[in-house]
C-alpha cells in the first residue's frame, strides 16, 4: 500500500509477481490498492493492477466509492480514459453510485474537475440527468462549484440535463446564492423557465437575490421576465419583500424600476414592503420611499389589523423612523386601526415612557387627533396590555444598577467641588494683612466665576444625592425619577470643569494671557458637544415639525396650543426646553465673561482716554 501511494511502480512489482494475492487487501477505510493510486493519480500502477486484477475496478470501500470516483475526485483523465477503456460493464462501472447515491460525475463536478467531467460524459451522456440521495443534480453541483466549463459541458449534452438541487432547487437558484452572473446568462439561454421555479419554501431566484442584494443579477433576471416578481413564497413574500427586509435599497430601486406597481405588493399580513422595511427597522428604505412621489398609498396602506406604517413606527419606539414619516406631509396622522386606535394612542404605553412620551408630542404637534374611542375607555387599557408586564419588568431590570452609579457620581462631584471650595488657586493672605486669611486673588472676575461655578457645582450634586435617595422609591415610575438626577450630574459636571478653568485662568492670566485664555477655551469647545447632545431631543422636535408645518404652520401651531404643550420633551413640557437653553446660556457666560473682561481691560489699557473704558472699569 505504501508503494501505491508513493507510486513507486517496481516495488509494487515484485510485490504483484510474488503475491498476487495480496491486492485483495485493504485500508482500515476500505480502500483498495487501485483506489489509492487512482487517489494520487498513478497512471502507471493503475495500469500494472488492473492487469493482474480487473475485478477491483468495481470493488467498493466503506463509503461505497469505486476507483472511478476517486479518479474523478482527483482530476485524473488519463486513468478515468484507462478505466472506461478497461470496464467489463462500462454503464455499471459509470453509473455506480456512493453511500450518498452520487455518480463520479457528480464527484467531478463538486470538485471542479473539467478534463473529468468532459471524459464521463463523452463516455455516457446520460449519467448528467442522474441526481443523488439529496435531490442534488451534477449541474446543480457545477453551479456551486462555480465551474462555467462544467456547467457549459452538462447543458451541451446531447442528452437533457437535470437541473434539479435540494429542497426543489433548481441550479439557478444555485447560480443566485453563489452569484455568478456569467453561470446565470448560461442557464437563462438554455432554460429560461428557470426563472419562475420555485423550491420547498415557494422561494424563485429572485427570493435569493433579494436576500444576497446583488441587484446586477437582478437586472439580468428582471430582462428575462418580469412576472416572477410578484410570485410569493409560501409566507406570502415576495421578492420586494424580501429585499425590504435585508435593507437591500439596490434591489428594490431595480424592481421599482421595472414594475412600478410592486408598492402595492402585500404579504400573507396583508403589510407592503414599507411595513417590513420599518418592523425591521431599515431606515435607509423608508428615508427612500419617504422622499419618492410614487409611493402614496405605500406610505399610508393598511395591513390585515389596519395598522399604517406609522402605526408600527410608532410601536417600535424608532425615533429616526418616526421623524422621517412625520417630515412627510403625505402621511396621514390620525388613521385609526380596527383596535379603534391612530398613531398617537399606540404609543401609549407605560414602558420607555420617556420615549413614547417624545413621539406622542411629536404627533400631537404635528395635528393628530387622538381616535375615535372615548378617552375614558383607553385610560385603564394600558394596564391589560398583552405583554406589558414582562416588558416593565425588563424596564425595571435596567434602571436597577443605575441608582449606585449615579450615587458614585454626585458623591464624586461633591467631594471635589467641597475641597476646592477651601483649597482657594493663589493661596490665602497672611494674618498681618487687613483682610488676613482671605483668598489672595479676592476680587478678580475670574475668581469669583471660579467660586460661583463650584459653588453652583456642589449645590446640583448634593440635590443629586439626595434624588438618588429618593429614586429607590418604588411609587415613583423608574423611568422618571431618573431622569432630574441626571440632569443635576450633568450640570454638575460641566459646573465643575467650567470651575477648574477658572482655577486655571486666574493663576495663569498674570503669565500669559494666550495660555489662559486656551484653557478657557478647550474646556468649552470639548463640553459643547455634550451640551448639544444633551439638548438634541427638543431641537430634534422642533426640526420634525418645522419641515412638516413649514415655519408659518408652526407659528399658527404654537399659537393654537397652550404654551406648555407647544415644546414637550421627554417627562418634561415646556420648562425642559427653557431649562436647557438656560443651561447653556449660563455655561457659556461662565466662560465667556471672563475672556470678554480680558478684552476690555486689554482694550482700555491702550485706550485709556475712552469714555466706555471710564464706564465700565472707573
Amino acid at each position: 500500500m505504501a508503494a501505491a501511494v508513493a507510486g513507486e511502480e517496481s516495488g509494487e512489482q515484485q510485490r504483484l509477481d510474488y503475491k498476487t494475492r495480496e491486492l485483495a487487501g485493504v485500508t482500515k477505510g476500505g480502500n483498495s490498492a487501485l483506489h489509492i493510486a487512482a487517489d494520487f493519480g498513478h497512471i502507471e500502477l493503475a495500469e500494472l493492477i488492473c492487469s493482474r486484477d480487473i475485478s477491483l475496478l468495481e470493488g467498493r470501500n466503506a463509503t461505497l466509492e469505486t476507483p472511478l470516483h476517486c479518479a474523478a475526485r482527483a482530476g485524473a483523465d488519463r486513468i478515468i480514459v484507462f478505466f472506461i477503456s478497461k470496464a467489463r460493464q462500462l454503464e455499471a462501472v459509470l453509473r455506480a453510485t456512493d453511500q450518498e447515491g452520487k455518480t463520479a460525475l457528480h464527484v467531478a463536478a463538486e470538485e471542479g474537475r473539467v478534463a473529468a467531467a468532459t471524459e464521463l460524459m463523452s463516455a455516457l451522456p446520460g449519467l448528467a440527468a442522474i441526481v443523488d440521495d439529496n435531490g442534488v443534480s451534477p449541474l446543480y453541483a457545477a453551479v456551486l462549484s462555480k465551474s462555467l466549463e462544467i456547467v457549459q459541458i452538462l447543458i451541451g449534452s446531447r442528452s437533457e440535463a437535470s437541473y434539479a438541487g435540494p429542497n426543489g432547487q433548481t441550479a439557478l437558484h444555485a447560480a443566485a446564492i453563489i452569484e455568478s452572473q456569467e453561470i446565470t446568462e448560461k442557464l437563462l439561454q438554455w432554460k429560461p423557465i428557470l426563472t419562475k421555479n420555485v423550491d420547498s419554501s415557494g422561494s424563485t431566484p429572485l427570493h435569493y437575490l433579494a436576500a444576497t442584494g446583488n441587484h446586477y443579477m437582478m437586472r439580468q433576471l428582471l430582462k428575462q421576465d418580469t412576472s416572477p416578481t410578484y410570485i410569493s413564497d409560501y409566507k406570502g413574500l415576495c421578492p420586494i419583500h424580501v429585499a425590504s427586509r435585508m435593507g437591500r435599497l439596490s434591489i428594490i430601486r431595480e424592481l421599482i424600476s421595472c414594475c412600478p406597481d410592486m408598492g402595492e405588493l402585500v404579504d400573507g399580513r396583508g403589510r407592503n414592503f414599507l411595513h417590513i422595511a420599518i418592523q425591521h427597522k431599515r431606515e435607509r428604505i423608508v428615508r427612500f420611499v419617504c422622499k419618492h412621489p410614487l409611493f402614496l398609498r405605500v406610505k399610508n396602506g393598511t395591513d390585515c389589523e389596519g395598522n399604517t406604517p406609522l402605526h408600527l413606527a410608532v410601536k417600535s419606539k424608532n425615533r429616526t423612523i418616526v421623524c422621517l414619516l412625520l417630515e412627510n406631509v403625505s402621511v396621514r396622522l390620525s388613521i385609526v386601526n380596527k383596535d379603534g386606535k391612530n398613531t398617537s394612542r399606540s404609543c401609549n404605553s407605560r414602558a420607555q415612557l420617556w420615549l413614547n412620551n417624545w413621539i406622542y408630542w411629536c404627533l400631537k404637534g404635528a395635528g393628530a387627533i387622538s381616535g375615535s374611542r372615548r378617552l375614558d375607555h383607553l385610560a385603564g387599557e394600558n394596564l391589560t396590555q398583552p405583554g406589558l408586564k414582562k416588558e416593565l419588568k425588563e424596564e425595571q431590570e435596567t434602571y436597577k444598577s443605575a441608582p449606585q452609579n449615579l450615587l458614585v457620581a454626585s458623591v464624586l462631584i461633591v467631594t471635589v467641588t467641597f475641597a476646592a471650595a477651601f483649597t482657594m488657586p493663589g493661596g490665602y493672605r497672611a494674618d498681618d494683612h487687613q483682610n488676613g486669611g482671605s483668598p489672595t486673588l479676592a476680587g478678580k472676575y475670574a475668581f469669583n466665576v471660579f467660586i460661583v461655578a463650584d459653588t453652583l457645582a456642589f449645590t446640583y450634586s448634593v440635590q443629586a444625592t439626595l434624588t438618588v435617595m429618593y429614586a429607590g422609591s418604588h411609587v415613583v415610575d423608574p423611568s422618571r425619577r431618573f431622569v432630574p438626577i441626571r440632569d443635576f450630574i450633568a450640570m454638575a459636571a460641566l459646573l465643575m470643569v467650567a470651575a477648574f478653568a477658572m482655577s486655571v485662568y486666574v493663576l495663569l492670566a498674570p503669565l500669559s494671557k494666550s495660555i489662559a485664555i486656551l484653557c478657557c477655551a478647550m474646556p468649552l469647545a470639548f463640553t459643547s458637544i455634550f451640551l448639544s447632545l444633551w439638548a438634541r431631543r427638543p431641537f430634534l422636535l422642533a426640526m420634525v415639525l418645522t419641515r412638516r408645518l413649514g415655519w408659518s404652520g408652526m407659528f399658527k401651531r404654537c399659537v393654537a396650543m397652550r404654551p406648555w404643550e407647544i415644546f414637550p420633551v421627554g417627562n418634561y413640557n415646556c420648562f425642559m426646553l427653557s431649562r436647557k437653553a438656560l443651561y447653556l446660556v449660563l455655561y457659556a457666560s461662565i466662560f465667556l465673561l471672563p475672556l470678554a473682561d480680558v478684552w476690555g481691560r486689554h482694550y482700555c489699557n491702550s485706550h485709556k482716554h475712552s469714555s466706555r473704558c471710564s464706564f465700565f472699569y472707573g
